[in-house]
C-alpha cells in the first residue's frame, strides 16, 4: 500500500533557524513507508513527564540538523500500512507501541536485556514533511503524539482486547515501566516488602504490581498527599510523605521490615559494618528530578539525588533495588566500602523489558481487573489540547493525561 504523501496533524518542535522554536501543532505529509516501518493510526498516547521538554524547554532540543521531531513515548492505535519486510503485524491490527523496542536477536535480547534492546539508539530517519517540505522525524522513533506513528517493526506489539484506547496507552510507557519493575524485571521470589519511593503514574503502576505479585507490605513514598490516598487505595498498605519523615525516613522504613528478618538467628540482624540485616526486598525508585517546579506539595529534593540515595540505604543485602526515574540533576555518593561488598543487586532499567511477552499479559491485567488502568487516566485531552495536557502534567495535577486525536 503506497502511503505517500497521506496527510495527518502531529505536533512539530523545528531545528534551529527552520521557524518557530515552540512545539506547534503542524500538518504533515508521510514519506514513502521504509521497509522495516509499520504506519498507525493513533488511537491514544500518554503524556509522559519527561515529554514535556519538548513543549515547555525547547532549548534542550535544539539540535542543528534539518529535521523537526514529533514527541510523544509511543501509544495505541490501529496498523493502516506495513513496509514489505514486516512480518510481526498486519494492516488493521491492533497494536501497542511502547517507546523501547524489542528485536530477540541483538546483544542485549539474547543476553535477558530486552529492555537495553540495540535497536533503541538506532538513527532517527524522517518519516513525514512539514507543508514547507521540512523532514520530520519522531522522539524515539514512535512519536506518539500525532495522529500517526511511523514506529520501526521492533516497536510494535499486536494485541487482541477491546480495552478502552486511553487506558491501553499507559501500557506505551508509564504503566508498562511500573509493572515490569514490581513483576517481571527482577528474577527473585515474591517479595514480602516492596518500597517505591514517587506515586505518580510508575510509581503507582509499580505499587499495583506488587500487589498482583501478592506482596504483604507495600511501603509507598510521596509527597503530594492525594497521591498517597490513591497509593493506598490502589494496594499500598502504608504510605509516607518524605517531607515529613525527613532525615528519619529510610531508619522509619527499615524499622518496618525487621520483623520479617527476626525469625531468622539474631545474628543475622545485627546492626554491624554493613548497617542493619532487614530492609525491603525490592526497592523501586520512581520520583525521578523536577523538571519543572510543582503546582502542588513539592518533594524534598528537586534534583532527584536525594530520593537515589534513600532508596540504595533502604535496600538490605541482598535485596533488590530498581532504579526507574529520569531528569535527576547532579552525583550521588555513596560509602565506597559498602558499594563494594554490601551485596545489593542493582538493576538500572532502562525501558521496559520484554514487550512482547509481557505488554500481552500486562493487558489481560486490565480486562480481569487486576490492574486499575481506568483510575489512572485522570484527564483526556484532544490532540489540539496536548499543551495543556502535558501543562498539568508538570504541574502533577494529574496521575495520567492521555492525547486522542
Amino acid at each position: 500500500m503506497d502511503v505517500s504523501n497521506t496527510e495527518f496533524r502531529g505536533w512539530v518542535i523545528r531545528p534551529r533557524g527552520s521557524g518557530p522554536r515552540t512545539c506547534q501543532l503542524e500538518r504533515l505529509r508521510l514519506r514513502p513507508l521504509q521497509p522495516d516501518r509499520v504506519v498507525v493510526r493513533t488511537e491514544a498516547a500518554a503524556c509522559c513527564y519527561v515529554v514535556a521538554s519538548f513543549f515547555f524547554n525547547e532549548h534542550i532540543y535544539a539540535n542543528k540538523g534539518e529535521a523537526g521531531v514529533i514527541p510523544g513515548h509511543g501509544g495505541v492505535g490501529v496498523v493502516e500500512a506495513v513496509g514489505s519486510k514486516v512480518s510481526r503485524v498486519a494492516v488493521g491490527d491492533r497494536v501497542i507501541v511502547p517507546i523501547s523496542p524489542r528485536c530477540g536477536y541483538c546483544y542485549s535480547c539474547l543476553r535477558g536485556r530486552p529492555d537495553a534492546c540495540l535497536m533503541a539508539p538506532r538513527p532517527l530517519d524522517p518519516v513525514a514533511e512539514t507543508e514547507d517540505g521540512k523532514p520530520v522525524m519522531q522522539n524515539g522513533n514512535v512519536g506518539g503524539n500525532a495522529e500517526l506513528m511511523v514506529p520501526i517493526e521492533e516497536n510494535v506489539v499486536p494485541v487482541t482486547t477491546n480495552v478502552p484506547a486511553v487506558e491501553l496507552a499507559l501500557l506505551g510507557c508509564p504503566g508498562a515501566a511500573g509493572l515490569t519493575a514490581a513483576m517481571t524485571f527482577v528474577s527473585m521470589p515474591p517479595p514480602r516488602t516492596v518500597a517505591v519511593l514517587g506515586a505518580g503514574c510508575v510509581g503507582l503502576s509499580a505499587i499495583q504490581g506488587a500487589r498482583i505479585m501478592g506482596t504483604p507490605r507495600i511501603i509507598a513514598v510521596e509527597p503530594i498527599a492525594a497521591r498517597r490516598e490513591l497509593a493506598l487505595r490502589l494496594g499500598a498498605t502504608v504510605a509516607l510523605d518524605p517531607n515529613a519523615e525527613g532525615d528519619k525516613l529510610v531508619s522509619r522504613i527499615k524499622l518496618m521490615c525487621k520483623a520479617d528478618w527476626t525469625r531468622t538467628r539474631e545474628s543475622h540482624h545485627f546492626d554491624g559494618f554493613l548497617g542493619p540485616f532487614w530492609g525491603p526486598d525490592l526497592t523501586i525508585e520512581a520520583a525521578g528530578g523536577d523538571l519543572f517546579p510543582p503546582k502542588v506539595e513539592a518533594g524534598p529534593d528537586p534534583t532527584g539525588v536525594l530520593s537515589l540515595q534513600q532508596a540504595w540505604l533502604l535496600t538490605p543485602p541482598g535485596g533488590h533495588l530498581v532504579t526507574l526515574g529520569f531528569s535527576q540533576q547532579g552525583a550521588i555518593t555513596l560509602p565506597a566500602s559498602l558499594w563494594s561488598v554490601s551485596a545489593k543487586t542493582h538493576h538500572a532499567m532502562v525501558a521496559l523489558g520484554d514487550t512482547l511477552r509481557d505488554l500481552p499479559r500486562f493487558v489481560d491485567f486490565i480486562e480481569r481487573g487486576l490492574y486499575d488502568a481506568k483510575t489512572l487516566v485522570t484527564s483526556v485531552h484532544s490532540i489540539a489540547d496536548t499543551r495543556d495536557a502535558y501543562q498539568a502534567v508538570v504541574d502533577r495535577t494529574t496521575i495520567a493525561a492521555i492525547m486522542v486525536p
